[in-house]
């Protein structure tokens, strides 16, 4: 499996020293390399990102408000130049806290922790972070975090991705039978929603992070807002 990583670092020479270090690990993917918060908010937007490699200190947003701001985040290392950062940044709960200068060797170790990050069993997804689509002679391996949500057309399900769509012959019903845990949320009879992806509940639609609207189903109204909105509230206006 490939990592796919984007590198955010407002120094050049940084943002040099760390492409290598990725290039240079056969199990890292390079997705984008970024000078400032702003750009690769709109990349991780635009592709599927499983490693932020984030600097802290940048000059528009610093990589902990970066952090904060990402509903459905990829994993992250933090690399900064100053040591007293290193409890800030442990309220985001990055994989690792590298010190600059880097050492390759120190961040090999960091990678390391990613992987296994990535190949452990999470709390919600009983079976595995990941699963596998049949396409043509293929298989593609899709990460649970990635999937923004799932839709049932006919005999098929349309897998949505930030930038691909796979779409096997498989019901919803069956998908919903496997994903035991709560990190899907089913809005509609044709609709399944990662909860991570929705940025707003309205009366009649589900809005993502992407902007996308999901549509809410009549019989599943009362679920979502006890389910999903419950005891999250924390204020009610009006």
């Amino acid at each position: 499996m490939k990592i796919n990583t984007l590198i955010i670092d407002d120094n050049p020479n940084w943002r040099l020293t760390l492409s290598k270090f990725v290039e240079m690990n056969p199990v890292l993917k390079l997705v984008a390399v970024c000078e400032s918060a702003f750009e690769a908010y709109a990349k991780l937007t635009e592709n599927e990102v499983d490693l932020l490699i984030c600097d802290i200190e940048m000059p528009d947003i610093s990589g902990i408000g970066l952090a904060k701001s990402l509903p459905n985040g990829p994993l992250i290392i933090f690399v900064t130049s100053h040591q007293e950062y290193a409890l800030d940044c442990y309220e985001v709960s990055p994989v690792d806290f590298l010190l600059k200068p880097l050492n390759f060797e120190r961040f090999l170790q960091s990678i390391e922790k990613v992987r296994k990050r990535l190949l452990s069993q999470p709390e919600d997804i009983s079976l595995s972070p990941y699963f596998f689509v049949k396409d043509g002679h293929n298989y593609e391996q899709v990460l649970y975090h990635n999937v923004l949500y799932m839709k049932a057309q006919e005999h098929f399900l349309h897998i949505v991705t930030p930038n691909h769509t796979y779409t096997p012959m498989l019901s919803i019903s069956k998908m919903e039978e496997q994903l035991k845990g709560d990190v899907f949320l089913r809005v509609h009879r044709s609709y399944l929603v990662h909860r991570l992806a929705i940025a707003t509940i309205t009366k009649d639609d589900v809005i993502l992070t992407n902007g996308e609207k999901i549509p809410i189903g009549d019989q599943y109204r009362a679920k979502i807002s006890r389910q999903h909105i419950g005891g999250n509230l924390i204020s009610r206006n009006g």
